[in-house]
């Protein structure tokens, strides 16, 4: 048997296991110990593990120290790793992901011999389950429901992958509806069937706009995918959507965007008026489970400089970004995939601003219920704790000393990196545009 199928052996009998044990109300640690093959459950000694240490700083050590005394489990510092990582290819905000993938730059970072297998998702949901099965080491998501893993799973948001500057998301009326002259104004939307993925940035959005409007809706908890069947046989009026589905239901001419972020104000304006004055925004998030914090903080860095030349490759060559994304979503037509990295700001640090929008989030989030944890109870401190991106932080130094590119050359949220980004984009611009492979070298600072 391959390498390759022994791990997705290994990933289909670990699901298989902690559907049937956790069913049967095991606590977390008795299933994970049922678990075939998990790897929690080995061990290469202590004495193993703390020679290795020698192998990085002793400023890396300190951050990992937040998470405990470290185990060996998962390999001494500067081994080879097999991880598991839970992405979603169809959604914007985390196209960092799509990058490393499909241009494999973690094989340039992480050591030889290393792997990584990628658990494709179409929402939060099942990489949280993942995660808390300790069979995804990283999980991309947006900031709303990455908050929701933070109440339910040992995880901490190691770095943003990027911002909307508010056109991300979307409500979705239509076509025909609008082009009847059925829909005019926030009024029109009372009462009416909205679909949304409950829990979701999307779910967020519906939400503050109702808020913002006095408008209430019948919001239906639907995927992305049950959304765009429902809007063309007319059993749901609306559909709260993100990038790249908005885009892509206007170039088939099936919904058009009704009003985007751009048009109201974030979750902040109620939850962190502190916070500076924005659009509705959404925040990108990579999440890292703690024992892989705490046991590999070489992984960490390494995975997280691979993050970084993600972003740079989607900040200064577009073309080639989409080209890369258009791989591992071919039926998205290029011109969608190509105009939504326009409207995307590739910033990857936890900026004090960035912090006081999660805080928003989160305060949102406790008051509706949807955190609700010990660990959540005070939803700033939480926020505080959670949010720690001194990881990212390392790497971006060590990118620096280098002379790549980095985050640090980019505004900051919730700032736009180019004047063009505060204007409504359309994927006519990109009507024709021809999506190319060519070669790729990292930026210089």
């Amino acid at each position: 048997m391959s390498e390759e199928k022994k791990i997705q052996k290994t990933i289909d009998d670990s699901r298989r296991a902690f559907l049937k044990y956790s069913g049967m109300g095991f606590a977390f640690s008795t299933v994970m110990g049922m678990i075939p093959g998990n790897p929690i459950t080995g061990s290469l000694g202590w004495k193993a593990f703390a020679q290795s240490e020698k192998k990085v700083s002793d400023e890396l050590m300190e951050i990992a120290a937040k998470y405990g005394k470290p185990t060996g489990k998962y390999g001494k510092i500067g081994e080879p790793v097999t991880l598991t990582v839970g992405y979603q290819p169809y959604c914007t905000p985390y196209w960092t992901s799509s990058i490393n993938k499909q241009a494999q730059l973690w094989k340039k970072y992480l050591p030889q011999g290393s792997n990584v297998v990628w658990f494709r998702s179409l929402s939060g949901p099942l990489i949280n389950n993942n995660m808390y099965a300790g069979k995804n080491q990283f999980g991309y998501m947006a900031e709303t429901p990455a908050m929701r893993s933070g109440d339910t799973v040992p995880c901490d948001l190691i770095s943003v992958t990027g911002y909307d500057v508010g056109e991300a998301g979307a409500i979705c009326i239509d076509q025909k509806l609008l082009e009847e002259g059925k829909f005019k104004e926030a009024k029109d939307l009372a009462g009416k069937n909205v679909g949304t993925p409950v829990g979701s940035f999307s779910h967020r959005q519906i939400l503050a706009w109702s808020e913002q409007t006095g408008v209430k809706t019948n919001i239906l908890d639907q995927s992305t995918e049950l959304q765009i069947t429902n809007l063309r046989a007319q059993n749901i009026t609306a559909a709260v959507t993100w990038e790249p589905y908005p885009s892509w239901l206007e170039q088939r001419g099936i919904a058009k965007r009704w009003l985007t972020g751009q048009d109201m104000a974030c979750t902040c304006k109620k939850y962190n008026p502190e916070a500076v004055d924005h659009t509705y925004r959404v925040v990108g998030s990579l999440l890292a489970i703690h024992e892989w914090l705490r046991d590999r903080p070489d992984i960490m860095v390494a995975f997280l400089k691979a993050e970084e030349e993600s972003r740079d490759m989607l900040m200064n060559d577009r073309d080639l970004a989409a080209y890369y994304i258009s791989t591992d979503i071919s039926e998205i037509h290029p011109a969608v995939t190509r105009v939504v990295l326009d409207m995307m700001v590739w910033d990857g640090r936890i900026t004090p601003e960035c912090r006081k929008h999660l805080k928003a989030v989160a305060r949102m989030w406790k008051e509706i219920d949807i955190i609700r944890s010990a660990r959540t109870k005070d939803p700033d401190k939480f926020v505080d704790e959670w949010a720690d991106d001194r990881y990212l932080r390392l790497a971006i130094k060590e990118l620096k000393a280098q002379g790549q590119w980095t985050s640090e050359q980019l505004p900051g949220f919730p700032k736009e990196a180019r004047p063009d980004q505060i204007k409504p984009h359309t994927w006519k611009t990109y009507e024709k545009i021809e999506l190319k492979e060519k070669p790729w070298n990292a930026s210089k600072a």
